[in-house]
């Protein structure tokens, strides 16, 4: 079930370890940063398409970063997110399980397609993790979470959280391209990612829509523009 957080900054969502995904290509300046503060436990910092066929692209690609609590580039990062599309956060309730985290998001970097055997994904591109997810099967959300406990992400809704299952136990890593969107998810994560919007733009004319089924009725119209060609946000 993904529901709306405050910020995991001020109130984290979930007790562990917090990993983020921060793209550099949003802010050059990502490691002057996160390193350059007076801190006594320097942030874990990974770049993640190290050891992937994406390795070129590596000096302006996302770093994943493990801090320790009560960091002074925390307010920095808050910034980041909630004023760029830089990443997501997640949690591990063992830090030791880094290792894993890092090769299972690795692993998510390639997908399959009818289109192409092997596609480079953005994943951790807060505006289509929710779409993302709402699109895999309970089985599926899990594997993609991986050895992470919860997922966070800031899309035009706010602050959304996903939560694995209790339940769920830690899964093995995934080879790469493990994850298939076939042309009937694709059409799914698409109408749900209008479905994030619309719920933003109900929210925003709230006084010129019906009263009941805003978000339903701007999703329709969403839906209905899609079909006539228009595919972007002004």
């Amino acid at each position: 079930m993904i529901e709306s957080i405050e910020s995991p900054f001020k109130r984290p969502a979930k007790k562990g370890a917090m990993c983020l995904i921060l793209d550099r290509s949003l802010d050059p300046d990502l490691l002057g940063q996160l390193f350059g503060k007076d801190e006594q436990l320097p942030p874990t910092c990974i770049p993640l398409f190290t050891n992937t066929p994406y390795t070129e692209l590596q000096p302006a690609g996302p770093f994943i970063v493990m801090y320790p609590e009560n960091q002074t580039a925390a307010p920095y990062i808050s910034t980041l997110l909630e004023q760029t599309d830089a990443g997501c956060v997640a949690w591990l309730s063992n830090p030791a399980l880094l290792d894993q985290g890092v090769e299972h998001w690795r692993s998510l970097l390639t997908v399959r397609t009818d289109e192409e055997p092997l596609q480079m994904m953005r994943f951790f591109d807060p505006r289509w993790l929710e779409p993302l997810l709402l699109s895999l099967p309970k089985t599926e959300q899990a594997q993609f979470v991986g050895p992470f406990s919860g997922l966070a992400w800031r899309n035009e809704i706010g602050w959304r959280y996903y939560a694995k299952a209790p339940q769920s136990h830690v899964a093995a890593v995934q080879p790469p391209a493990w994850l298939y969107l076939s042309p009937e998810r694709q059409v799914s994560i698409e109408q749900s990612r209008l479905k994030v919007i619309a719920t933003r733009f109900a929210a925003d004319y709230h006084e010129v829509l019906p009263t009941d089924g805003s978000v339903e009725f701007v999703h329709r119209q969403l839906l209905a523009g899609l079909d006539f060609g228009y595919g972007l946000i002004a």
